[in-house]
């Protein structure tokens, strides 16, 4: 049996659905270190007993170090490089180790020094980077690491659940947008166009938002906007029969596991160009629109095409969008994983 160390900061259920993957169908164990959850996204996880948990406050960079030092890993994997500890215990490894990481290359003065950092005290310390995108892969390279130790496709949703969501014919249409309710994410900004579209033009329409955040108590509340708050990811699943396009207005998103899983079932989508999943699971004009990022007149154009579009051409427009999000899947996730094991 195949042994994985897992060093990562929050988890989430896509990457237990990608690690239960790789255990099950690559005979492997995987011992995994991670922070405690996010407040405002408290999931709950299930796995399978090939996985061992260890909240990081309660191993100690001693007991770490004696864990890489002892234990015959396979391979070792680390969800950036945010935890010194992490970094200075992986100087005892005794198997490859690879750098996962979402940062998405934009060449500012900050990035380009840190590139400086990455090449002389990171690369040393893995043989791969795992990333999600066309982004990221620049950000490897300038990194360090060579073109064919830079492996793409590090984030999948659990596309087997998810693609199997069957659309319901809703009398009322409905826009769903799932996320923190912070600046970042652009929501006062798509709250207020919205409420302004279907007050003046679309009556039928109806915004449906999951998520909470700092910005969760300053709201708009308006008759065609329902704000649901957090939902463990059952619950979404079974929301998500309901709706009929799905819109993502971010201002910074690296990449949004959350595009793949409505692409999954089926949702025409609305990305800002910010979105780096974008460039996988989005055909322009096809299965959604994508406008420009802060461009509150390019999103309004882009809320009112979806929203003029028949429930024939948005079921069209969703099909697309299964298709393309086949592309990246738990099994190719775990595939990339097993090899790069030793």
């Amino acid at each position: 049996m195949k042994r994985i160390l897992v060093l990562y900061k929050e988890l989430a259920g896509y990457f237990i659905a990608c690690l239960d993957e790789l255990c099950l169908k690559h005979n492997t164990q995987a011992d995994v270190v991670a922070y405690p959850v996010n407040a405002d996204a408290p999931f709950e996880f299930k796995h399978s007993d090939r996985i061992q948990i260890y909240t990081r406050n309660s191993i100690s960079n001693q007991e770490l170090n004696r864990m890489i030092a002892l234990n015959d890993y396979d391979l070792i994997f680390a969800g950036g490089w945010f935890d010194k500890g992490y970094l200075h215990a992986l100087k005892h490894r005794k198997c490859p180790a690879l750098l996962g990481f979402d940062n998405a290359w934009n060449g500012s003065l900050k990035q380009q020094l840190s590139t400086l950092y990455g090449r002389f005290f990171l690369r040393p310390l893995f043989e791969f980077a795992f990333v999600p995108g066309s982004r990221q892969v620049t950000f490897a390279s300038k990194l360090g690491f060579p073109h064919d130790k830079i492996v793409q496709g590090a984030y999948s949703c659990n596309v087997d659940k998810f693609s199997g969501v069957e659309l319901e014919q809703q009398p009322t249409n409905r826009l769903i947008y799932a996320g923190r309710y912070s600046s970042e994410k652009f929501v006062e900004p798509l709250f207020k166009l919205f409420h302004k579209l279907a007050e003046q033009e679309f009556p039928n329409w109806e915004l449906h938002c999951i998520g909470t955040g700092p910005l969760w108590n300053d709201r708009l509340q308006s008759s065609h906007i329902v704000h649901h708050g957090f939902m463990q990811p059952d619950n979404l699943l079974t929301f998500m029969h309901t709706g009929n396009a799905f819109v993502l207005p971010s201002t910074f998103e690296p990449w949004g596991v959350v595009v793949h899983e409505f692409a999954s079932a089926g949702y025409p989508l609305i990305l800002s160009d910010a979105v780096g999943a974008a460039e996988s699971f989005l055909e322009p004009e096809k299965n959604g629109y994508l406008f420009r990022s802060g461009d509150m007149n390019d999103l309004e154009k882009s809320l009112r095409k979806m929203m003029s579009h028949s429930p024939e051409t948005l079921r069209a427009m969703g099909n697309r969008s299964r298709l393309l999000a086949e592309n990246i899947t738990p099994s190719t996730w775990a595939q990339s994983i097993a090899n790069m094991m030793r």
